[in-house]
């Protein structure tokens, strides 16, 4: 009888060990496995897509060519040749991008653009007022004059090229009418002040 024992009554037991092992292992394994359809998710979970960007309107201008569509108010304020490129792009998640490049302006010099309501004229109030979207921009302070305005700051370098980005939470609409460069006296401040600069050029912007 003992012997019986010792040989029958332990095998159960260790049959029931081995399945819940195997069972805590088997749902420990579908978290963040490599071997799932998802590694490194939890199970039937995909990863979030990444959106790629795309371009709404990509505007070129040749400042001081007497190009239709752009106009040129102060020539000792940029170098020769002076152009202006604005790239507009969807980022997605309604974040619209607001890319400026520029090329033949004044070397070491800081501008501020900004969106303007109307096309641009021989007078730089012909532009109207400030574009204004839905939503305060990143580098804009809030208020309504500012309120989802389009305002890009740029230094150019000792060849008078820069660049300058701003993003808005918002996507363009028919307000958008033209782009107006100034000086930029308030460079590097917190609030940019585009009444404070001096006209330097416009571009219409046809989105």
């Amino acid at each position: 009888m003992t012997s019986k024992g010792v040989g029958f009554l332990p095998v159960p037991g260790f049959v029931v060990a081995l399945a819940a092992a195997v069972a805590v292992s088997g749902c420990a394994g579908g978290e963040g496995s490599e071997d799932g359809t998802y590694p490194g998710t939890e199970p039937n979970v995909p990863p979030e897509e990444e959106y790629e960007s795309e371009e709404i309107a990509n505007i070129r201008a040749e400042l001081g060519q007497e190009q239709e569509g752009s106009e040129l108010f102060d020539e000792n304020a940029v170098g020769e040749e002076p152009v202006a490129e604005l790239r507009i792009t969807d980022e997605g998640a309604d974040v619209t991008s607001y890319q400026l490049e520029v090329t033949g302006f004044a070397e070491n010099e800081f501008y501020l653009a900004t969106v303007h309501v109307e096309a641009c004229g021989s007078d730089p109030e012909a532009s109207g007022e400030l574009y204004e979207g839905d939503e305060d921009t990143e580098e804009a302070p809030e208020g309504e004059l500012d309120k989802g305005s389009v305002m890009i700051q740029l230094g150019t370098d000792a060849d008078g090229s820069g660049r300058g980005q701003i993003q808005l939470d918002d996507e363009p609409d028919d307000g958008l009418g033209s782009l107006l460069i100034s000086t930029d006296p308030t460079a590097g401040a917190e609030e940019p002040a585009p009444q404070d600069g001096d006209p330097v050029a416009c571009m219409d912007l046809e989105t």
